[in-house]
């Protein structure tokens, strides 16, 4: 098992009868980091405003690996 691999997991859903494609892994990861976002904005908490300041390097990140669960890397993702 590779750590924290985005494919072996949609394999582990799909094994599951989960069938989750990458479009669908992109709008759930996008979805989640909004979320986080505006979580974090209406937080009082100052500590997530260092998260919002390396989001766009985790995003990048996350959604690069989702851009290769269909084995076809496009770049589209970010």
């Amino acid at each position: 098992m590779e750590a924290y691999s985005l494919k072996e997991l949609i394999e582990v859903l799909k094994s599951k009868g989960l069938d989750v494609a990458e479009d669908m892994a992109e709008v759930l990861v996008m979805s989640l980091f909004d979320w986080v976002e505006k979580s974090a904005i209406a937080s009082e908490n100052k500590y997530d405003d260092l998260l919002l300041a390396a989001m766009p390097l985790i995003k990048a990140q996350v959604l690069s690996k989702v851009d290769k669960i269909d084995g076809e890397v496009t770049g589209e993702a970010v």
